[in-house]
């Protein structure tokens, strides 16, 4: 019997290089370095972060421009860079004229936006002590480290006055980003959209000098961030055990003036938060600031269910069932609420429902914080208000999905140094290249692919072979015409025109 082998191929498959052949995997991330250009970010960059020294062979607009372009195409962590650094043509590309910073230096340029200095390795390291031994995967003896990492008993934090450049950085360029951006993406029903969250960044190891253990056990260091939109307008790297309801105000208050300048004296702000910030501090300063908000209140759902099922004033409105989430039937209703302490009350929209299968009478209750009233509502809205007032903040899940450009596209769900000051520098440089991604998704591609994810991006406009035309005045990028069908061709020529619209 004769075996059956492999698919039968018509040629052997063979590989060699071409010293005389030049181009880059990278042709069409030039519309990347269309966008930046367009948002005068080497500009903004100088007028905000610190200068480096003079002997240093990056400038710290180099540096921050070279880290920011190489998390959009790809790059993670410290190490980012490399993705620039293994090639010539897209260094030209993006301008790099002295190259791409390597991993020590890109860490010695976050150590200068943080204005931290180097340690020595006598601070950093003590010996390890007796060990036993260890075996490796393969058997063989493992050799023992001799060292451990001291790790303080406080953060290494970012100066404050490093980090007062960094959050004017940061807003400087958000502002340039809205004015970019179509406004419908930031607005609904008359409303611009802020969204604060925080977010847990897993670390692994005991080295990082702000992780903390969280829920499940995991070593972890908060994210804190306020979005207008899709934009990143202000955010703060945290210990991990950073009380979130107390650390939102001071974000709020930061990002005040940013938000009204960007949404103008007329415009109107609804703030949307989940439960961990339904507290006094964080509502009264959002009355304060002149902001509508919808928070969730199951923070303090054991006494607002009390008062749903026996006190409340209003009657239940049906809503009827529910597929997708497995109810039989729900109802929603409202009453005002006065928690002890606050200045003044809340209006509580409360939505109970009973699962497939359960008994008739048997409710599970949520519970929504508000001041907004029937007549804030478009008609349409106030017919039915608490129906409403949950549909509004059901736009949050929506918005919660802009976490993906940073976390996963751009690597930040993993924080790359022990050094919580070196983290700081580095999270803010990941926000403002998510906001420059967030440009590319939603004024940038064509209208048909309006909020295409990054990673897709990367795929379909950037990874396009090319090689470069030089001029006098003009770099020209020749983009690979057979690889790339006639409607891609199409779509990345008005993507890049789009760019120098900006």
């Amino acid at each position: 019997m004769k075996t059956q082998g492999d698919t039968k191929r018509p040629r052997c498959v063979k590989a060699q290089f071409d010293p005389e052949f030049s181009a880059t995997p990278l042709g069409g991330a030039v519309l990347v370095e269309k966008t930046m250009r367009s948002l005068r970010l080497r500009r903004i960059i100088g007028e905000h972060l610190p200068a480096r020294s003079e002997d240093a062979q990056y400038s710290m607009t180099d540096g921050a421009y070279a880290l920011m372009a190489a998390m959009i195409v790809g790059g993670r962590g410290i190490a980012a860079a490399d993705c620039l650094r293994q090639d010539d043509l897209a260094r030209e590309i993006f301008g790099l004229e002295k190259g791409a910073p390597s991993p020590p230096t890109t860490y010695r340029i976050l150590c200068d936006m943080s204005g931290l200095t180097e340690r020595r390795a006598i601070d950093v390291y003590a010996p390890s002590g007796p060990r036993l031994p260890a075996m490796d995967l393969f058997g063989e003896p493992r050799e023992v480290p001799k060292t451990r990492r001291i790790v303080p008993e406080e953060p290494e934090a970012a100066k404050p006055d490093s980090l007062d450049k960094q959050r004017k950085f940061l807003a400087a360029l958000a502002r340039r980003c809205h004015k970019a951006l179509p406004a419908r993406h930031s607005r609904l029903h008359g409303w611009w959209v802020a969204f604060g969250d925080a977010t847990d960044v897993e670390v692994e190891g005991n080295c990082f000098d702000a992780a903390r253990e969280g829920r499940h056990g995991e070593r972890i260091i908060r994210w804190m961030t306020l979005m207008l939109g899709p934009l990143t307008v202000a955010q703060e790297l945290v210990a991990g055990n950073r009380d979130e309801g107390v650390a939102m105000p001071g974000l709020l208050k930061g990002a005040q003036e940013t938000i009204g300048e960007m949404v103008g004296r007329e415009g109107k702000v609804l703030g949307l938060f989940d439960a961990a910030y339904y507290e006094k501090q964080v509502t009264d300063l959002l009355s304060e600031m002149g902001w509508d908000f919808i928070v969730c209140a199951n923070q303090q759902r054991s006494a607002l269910q009390h008062i749903a099922q026996g006190a409340m004033p209003e009657q239940w409105s049906a809503t009827g069932p529910d597929a997708a989430r497995g109810w039989a039937e729900s109802q929603v209703g409202c009453f005002d609420h006065w928690p002890e302490g606050w200045v003044k009350p809340v209006t509580i929209v409360a939505r109970r429902w009973r699962e497939e299968g359960e008994l008739p009478g048997t409710w599970h209750y949520s519970f929504l914080a508000t001041r907004i009233d029937r007549g804030q509502l478009p008609a349409k809205l106030a017919k039915r208000y608490c129906s409403s007032i949950w549909m509004l903040y059901g736009t949050k899940q929506g918005r919660e999905n802009h976490y993906k450009t940073p976390l996963r596209d751009e690597g930040l769900h993993h924080p790359p140094s022990c050094r919580l000051g070196v983290d700081q520098a580095f999270y803010t440089l990941g926000a403002a290249a998510s906001n420059v991604a967030m440009v590319l998704r939603y004024a940038v591609v064509e209208k048909s692919e309006r909020g295409i994810e990054l990673w897709r991006l990367r795929e379909r406009y950037f990874r396009i072979a090319g090689y470069l035309v030089r001029t006098a005045n003009t770099l020209t990028v020749r983009l690979s015409g057979i690889c790339v069908d006639a409607l891609r061709q199409t779509l990345w020529q008005s993507a890049f025109a789009a760019a120098g619209r900006l």
